[in-house]
C-alpha cells in the first residue's frame, strides 16, 4: 500500500484521450482519487510540484534484458537474486511499474536452459515485497523443444506465469531468414562455438521435418493448459497469414514482433493485440531487416510497444512517435500503458490515470532536449526520484 495521501501539482497529466494541462493529481491509499484541472490551494508535506508530463507507469509485455543482467558477458554469470534486485532498481528509473520478464524455456538453443529458466521464474516470485516494481513472468516456449513443455507446465500449476508465447527459431523461418543468419546471431549474442550452433540448427530442422505432428499436438496441449489457468497466450515472429491463423487456433490473443506487414495486417484483422519493439521505433528499423515498427505504426497495425531488450526505449519510442511521426501524445502513451494492460486483461486496475485505478504513475521531465524519468510511483509509493541540476 502506498502513502495515505500524495498530491502531484503543476504537470500536464496524460489521460487516455487527451492532456490535462497544469493539472493536480490526488492519490489516496495507493489509488488515483481525483484529477483536478483547476489549481485549488492544496499544500503540505504530501504535495509534489512537478514540471513535465504525468503519465501512467509503463507496462512492459516482453523484455529479455534480465538475461544480460545475469550474464553481462558470455562467460560471466552473476547470482540470480543479485541480478533481479539490481535490475529492479533500473526498471523503476525507466518508469516501468509492471514488467513481464520474457524467460526463454529453450534448452536446444544452447544458451537458455529449462532448469535455469524455472529457477529464475521462482526467484522472480520469491520475495515481491523486496522489489520496487511489479514483476511478472512471460514464458517463451520454443516449438521444437518438446521437453520444455513439461517445465512450463509446472510453472503454470504454481501460478507463476502471466503470459506464454510460442516461438520458433528454426533457420529459414520467421526471424531467421537463413541458416547462416541463425548461426551468426547465436555465435555473436551468446559467445557459442559455431559448430555447436550448427548442431542446434540441424536438430531443429530435423524435428520440424520428422516430428511435425508431435510438435503441433504438444503446443496445443500446452496452450490448453495455459488457458485453463487463465494465462494469456502470444505468438512470436509470425511472417505471414498462415502462421497467424495457426497461432489463433491455439487461442493466442497477442501477436508479438510480426516480421512482415502481411503478418501484422493478418493479426490485426483477427482482432489480436499486435506488439512491436520500442527499440525498433527508436532505431528506425529492425536489427534483422524485418518489419520496421514505424511502418507498422503508420499503417495502424500496432497496439502496443514493448522494450524487447532495452527498457529505456519505452520512453524514447513514445517521444519519437509524437515528435518525429506526428502521433498525438496521448495515443503514443497508450502504446506502453493502457493498451498493454488491455492485452493482459488488467486494464480495470492499471494502465491509465483514472479515479479508482492503482496509482502507478511516471513523471517525465527534460534534460535539454532529452526526455528523462524524474519520478516513478507504484501503488501510490514513490519508488524513484531524480533531480537534474542546471549547469552554471
Amino acid at each position: 500500500m502506498g502513502d495515505r495521501r500524495l498530491i502531484l501539482r503543476g504537470g500536464d497529466v496524460v489521460l487516455p484521450d487527451r492532456i490535462a494541462v497544469n493539472a493536480t493529481l490526488v492519490i489516496e491509499e495507493g489509488r488515483i482519487a481525483e484529477i483536478l484541472e483547476a489549481t485549488p490551494p492544496l499544500d503540505g508535506e504530501t504535495v509534489r510540484w512537478v514540471d513535465g508530463l504525468v503519465i501512467p507507469g509503463f507496462i512492459d509485455l516482453h523484455s529479455d534484458a534480465l538475461e544480460r543482467e545475469i550474464r553481462p558477458r558470455p562467460t560471466a554469470v552473476l547470482p540470480t537474486e543479485l541480478a533481479v534486485a539490481e535490475f529492479d532498481r533500473k526498471l523503476a528509473a525507466h518508469g516501468i511499474t509492471t514488467m513481464l520478464h520474457a524467460v526463454a524455456f529453450a534448452e536446444e538453443e544452447g544458451a537458455r536452459f529449462h532448469e535455469e529458466a524455472e529457477r529464475l521464474t521462482a526467484v522472480i516470485h520469491a520475495h515481491p515485497e523486496r522489489l520496487l516494481v511489479r514483476h511478472r513472468v512471460h514464458a517463451r516456449y520454443e516449438l521444437t523443444d518438446l521437453d520444455a513443455a513439461s517445465t512450463i507446465g509446472r510453472c503454470l500449476s504454481r501460478g507463476w506465469l502471466d503470459l506464454v508465447s510460442f516461438m520458433d527459431h528454426t533457420p529459414g523461418e520467421r526471424q531467421f531468414h537463413s541458416r547462416a543468419a541463425f548461426v551468426a546471431y547465436f555465435t555473436r549474442a551468446y559467445g557459442l562455438p559455431e559448430d555447436r550452433v550448427e548442431a542446434v540448427a540441424c536438430r531443429k530442422l530435423d524435428r520440424k521435418r520428422d516430428q511435425a505432428a508431435l510438435l503441433d499436438s504438444t503446443a496445443r496441449a500446452l496452450a490448453a493448459a495455459a488457458r485453463d489457468q487463465h494465462v494469456v497466450l502470444a505468438s512470436h515472429d509470425d511472417d505471414g497469414a498462415a502462421q497467424v491463423a495457426w497461432a489463433a487456433s491455439l487461442g493466442v490473443t497477442i501477436a508479438e514482433f510480426p516480421v512482415t506487414l502481411e503478418a501484422a495486417e493478418a493479426a490485426k484483422a483477427r482482432g489480436l493485440h499486435v506488439v512491436m519493439g520500442a527499440p525498433n521505433v527508436v532505431r528506425g528499423g529492425s536489427t534483422s531487416q524485418n518489419l520496421a515498427a514505424g511502418v507498422a505504426c503508420a499503417a495502424g497495425y500496432v497496439d502496443a510497444l514493448c522494450s524487447d531488450y532495452y527498457p529505456a526505449s519505452l520512453l524514447h519510442a513514445i517521444v519519437r512517435l509524437h515528435r518525429h511521426d506526428g502521433a498525438p501524445l496521448h495515443d503514443a502513451v497508450r502504446l506502453v500503458t493502457l493498451n498493454p494492460a488491455r492485452a493482459l486483461g488488467i486494464d480495470d486496475a492499471v494502465g491509465a490515470i483514472e479515479p479508482g485505478k492503482r496509482a502507478d504513475v511516471t513523471v517525465v521531465g527534460w534534460a535539454g532536449t532529452m526526455p528523462v524519468i524524474t519520478r516513478t510511483i507504484r501503488d501510490g509509493r514513490e519508488i524513484f526520484i531524480a533531480g537534474y541540476c542546471e549547469s552554471e
